[in-house]
């Protein structure tokens, strides 16, 4: 009974007090976090490059199992005069340096490739300039081609706004 008494309430107002303190008491002090602003630009690269790595799913699209892109070349010679090829090359190469030339041999002939192009529409558009200097028949033929990389920087950013589209 003395137990009860005296024990019971003892404890019950150190429980109390202890309640009491425990809410007084002050709230820790903050972080400072200090990071290398390496840090942040690695981050920024990191997500570019993760960006891009989506893009890079849809490249495989326009490229072909070698890695080169899928496109069109003007066929401008097929011919098996190698001097004509040749002299041919010269001249476009003058007239045309901005744009890139294949002068290739498949027995018995020599194929002559002009330019680059993704769109068809681009080689229709060097096709007709080329047509007032050369009066043979220019074709315009699926081929794989090497691509500039601000041309595939341009391809890029096409496809990403055909994916917010």
């Amino acid at each position: 009974m003395i137990f009860t008494r005296f024990i019971k309430p003892t404890i019950l107002g150190v429980l109390i007090c202890l309640a009491l303190t425990g809410s007084a008491q002050e709230p820790p002090p903050l972080v400072e976090l200090i990071r290398d602003s390496r840090v942040d630009e690695l981050t920024k690269k990191q997500y570019a490059l993760n960006k891009n790595a989506n893009n890079v799913s849809e490249l495989s699209r326009y490229k072909t199992s070698n890695g080169k892109y899928k496109g069109y070349r003007i066929m401008v010679l097929n011919t098996n005069n190698r001097e004509l090829a040749y002299q041919t090359r010269g001249q476009l190469a003058t007239r045309f340096p901005q744009h890139s030339l294949y002068l290739g041999y498949q027995a018995p002939y020599y194929k002559l490739k002009m330019g680059d192009f993704l769109e068809k529409s681009d080689a229709e558009a060097l096709k007709k300039q080329l047509s007032g200097i050369i009066k043979q028949g220019l074709f315009i033929i699926p081929d794989a081609i090497n691509l500039k990389p601000e041309e595939e920087e341009r391809l890029i950013e096409k496809i990403t706004k055909e994916k917010s589209e």
